[in-house]
């Protein structure tokens, strides 16, 4: 896989920075089978792991590429992580405070 970097858009709001798959990532990894999703009110650093995909083609750390505190995760991809397929929109996992 290429650099992983690539793999994770950051989207910064007003009040929180929200976490979520590229296309490109979408392309590497294939149909994503599982997430593992970091919990609510957990402090992460840039580069640490916060999670795991577990796809098609590969298991990958969910590195964060952003430091905070988490405020908000996608509890659908619990049920549906294939959600991570589609549009890049639906395809988010947590949201940071800014």
């Amino acid at each position: 896989m290429s650099d992983k970097e690539e793999y994770f858009w950051v989207n910064k709001g007003k009040d929180t920075t929200r976490i979520g798959l590229t296309k490109e990532a979408q392309e590497a990894l294939g149909d994503v089978k599982y997430v593992e999703l970091p919990g609510l009110n957990t402090e992460i650093k840039k580069g640490d792991s916060s999670g795991e995909i577990e796809a098609q083609k590969a298991v990958v750390e969910l590195e964060s590429p952003v430091s905070g505190k988490i405020v908000k995760v996608n509890d659908k991809l619990n049920d549906n992580p294939e959600l991570l397929n589609g549009t890049e929109n639906d395809a988010w996992f947590f949201e940071v405070n800014n």
